[in-house]
């Protein structure tokens, strides 16, 4: 609200005479559809011409707190809540090309597959994620589904299969160094948007981290063409 009051070519961008007060921002917040994450994800890979060979997927958790500390701390109230984020992001851009965020705790195997059945649409070469991810489903549906090679490291105490064998012979220590991007991500995201949510309800502090993303590929795009 600051910047777009102090801002005038910033209020002709958005084709407004003054700045909304802070109540309107939060009731477009509630209605504004999920989807419009994606439609922001799209432009940008439109707009930037990726061309994406490569991704890294993590997630992190974000912190659910509303409450004041000072009556939590004379309730001896414990405030464990969080939200689950799951991304995948183009190693070399660092742009978030998937996210989904829902109330924790949640395995980061629960959104692998759908994080990589949306991504369908590329043409990966490499899909990069931590041990976490080491499951026979996860590997299978890498090759077969996405016709990419996965660099999911072993766990030690890993099931043998077809494509755990397949695994060792195709593991790359030098691709899966870029997992580092991912974390580096989160590292950002938390740093200058927040690692807590301010929302109440679950469906906005899902909503809430997913604007974070949204806002951090946008601070992203506005690096990488300066």
């Amino acid at each position: 609200m600051d910047f777009i009051s102090f801002s005038d070519a910033l209020r002709k961008y958005l084709k407004i005479k003054k700045a909304p007060d802070y109540s309107t921002i939060q009731k477009f917040f509630k209605r504004m559809p999920t989807n419009m994450f994606e439609r922001i994800t799209e432009q940008i890979i439109q707009h930037l011409e990726i061309k994406p060979t490569t991704l890294a997927l993590d997630g992190t958790g974000f912190t659910n707190d509303y409450t004041d500390k000072y009556y939590a701390q004379i309730r001896g109230k414990k405030r464990k809540s969080y939200t689950k984020c799951h991304i995948a992001i183009e190693v070399d851009t660092r742009i978030i090309l998937y996210s989904q965020a829902l109330k924790g705790p949640k395995h980061d195997t629960k959104f692998e597959i759908a994080s990589i059945r949306s991504l369908k649409k590329y043409n990966i070469k490499y899909i990069i994620a931590d041990k976490a991810y080491d499951d026979n489903k996860i590997r299978e549906c890498i090759n077969e589904e996405i016709k990419a090679s996965d660099q999911i490291p072993l766990k030690s105490n890993f099931k043998h299969g077809w494509y755990i064998r397949l695994s060792i012979k195709t593991f790359d220590k030098k691709i899966y160094s870029g997992r580092n991007n991912v974390e580096s991500v989160f590292s950002v995201i938390k740093r200058k948007f927040s690692g807590t949510n301010k929302s109440k309800k679950t469906r906005q502090q899902n909503k809430e981290t997913r604007l974070k993303t949204a806002v951090y590929n946008i601070d992203r795009v506005v690096k990488i063409l300066n």
